[in-house]
């Protein structure tokens, strides 16, 4: 898929079923990228963006992490170490670096910055009844990034994370 075509374009992230750990992202009425939880609970997700595919998984819980690896490969294309309020920094194999940070108050608009501090990738919530959805864009400097794709679709793989840990720990013990 040519990335230029959708750089500065509104893009956005639904959930077609409210009880399935399934997203899409669509470019208009097509859709481009998704997202599917390989279970129920669990982080073992299968990311696809046109003929691209990759599994993201988040390890560990003092120091978590989460992995990007070519779909059905063992080798770790990039790894995303996050902080205490979610920000963070992924890496890839080639050593190119990207900051996840959120850009408001309320940590609910996010950004993949470059090194330099340029804007890559950006997510901002969407309202939606009993589903997740957001609004996400890919700057005109980074549509030509062999890294986008993964950008846009890691960078809603850790919202929903986030969201799903925010809900747990709100819900009363048992």
């Amino acid at each position: 898929m040519n990335l230029d075509a959708i750089k500065g374009q509104d893009l956005e992230w639904h959930q077609p079923e409210a009880l399935r750990r399934r997203y899409e992202l669509s470019a208009g009425e097509r859709t481009i990228g998704s997202v599917r939880f390989e279970s129920g609970f669990g982080s073992l997700a299968t990311a696809e963006f046109g003929e691209l595919a990759w599994t993201f998984k988040r390890t560990g819980f003092f120091s978590p992490k989460i992995t990007v690896r070519a779909a059905g490969s063992d080798v770790e294309l990039a790894v995303f170490s996050p902080g205490w309020m979610g920000s963070g920094w992924l890496v890839f194999s080639s050593g190119r670096r990207y900051h996840l940070r959120h850009t408001n108050f309320w940590a609910t608009e996010w950004v993949f910055e470059a090194e330099d501090g340029s804007a890559a990738v950006t997510l901002s919530p969407k309202a939606a009844f009993f589903k997740q959805g957001g609004k996400a864009s890919l700057s005109a400097g980074a549509a030509g990034l062999e890294e986008a794709p993964i950008l846009l679709l890691l960078i809603w793989y850790v919202r929903v994370l986030m969201n799903e840990d925010a809900a747990a720990a709100r819900l009363p013990p048992s």
